[in-house]
């Protein structure tokens, strides 16, 4: 439901966002379904398509253009908008912009602190004729569960962040 002024919330404008980009993909394919060659020679088996009555390539392709223009604005409000809107993460003031970016920072470590976890949990035995080599794991367990689940929690926290202000940050769009 957009504001007072017209203007989209930021989370229904990433939302139309995804909505033209379902749409603009439906019209490439009746587009690229109407420019796939023919072939001259038919035999009894084969089938042929034709466009039906009602489909003007024509018209989608301007119906496609207008909307790809359309995304193009809406797309760059969403980008001034996640520029402009901050959120509170580790005391400071950040855009949208950059909580994007670390959440995705912070779910690419959360692999690598998982793994991490999963070796510190063992020690390495290495059974030799008179006797066992035993290397322990380079990391303690509970300090890498320990920052693993303190990644954990800021993700979760940074995603509470950004969903919020999705709820709450105004977009200069309007939908037409």
């Amino acid at each position: 439901m957009p504001d007072k002024k017209g203007n989209l919330y930021l989370f229904e404008a990433i939302e139309l966002r995804n909505e033209f980009d379902r749409h603009i993909k439906l019209l490439e394919n009746l587009i690229e379904e109407n420019n796939a060659p023919r072939e001259r020679f038919l035999s009894d088996t084969e089938e042929e398509k034709k466009p039906v009555d009602e489909f003007n390539c024509q018209e989608i392709e301007q119906v496609l253009k207008n909307l790809q223009t359309k995304r193009v604005k809406l797309n760059q409000a969403i980008q001034v908008a996640n520029f402009n809107h901050q959120v509170q993460f580790d005391d400071e003031k950040i855009s949208i912009a950059e909580a994007l970016e670390i959440r995705k920072r912070i779910s690419a470590d959360l692999s690598a602190e998982s793994k991490r976890v999963v070796q510190s949990a063992y020690k390495r035995i290495i059974h030799k004729e008179e006797r066992d080599i035993i290397h322990e794991p380079r990391q303690r367990f509970n300090e890498s569960y320990d920052q693993y689940l303190n990644s954990l929690q800021k993700l979760r926290k940074l995603i509470v962040q950004i969903h919020t202000i999705n709820h709450e940050g105004i977009v200069n769009f309007k939908e037409e």
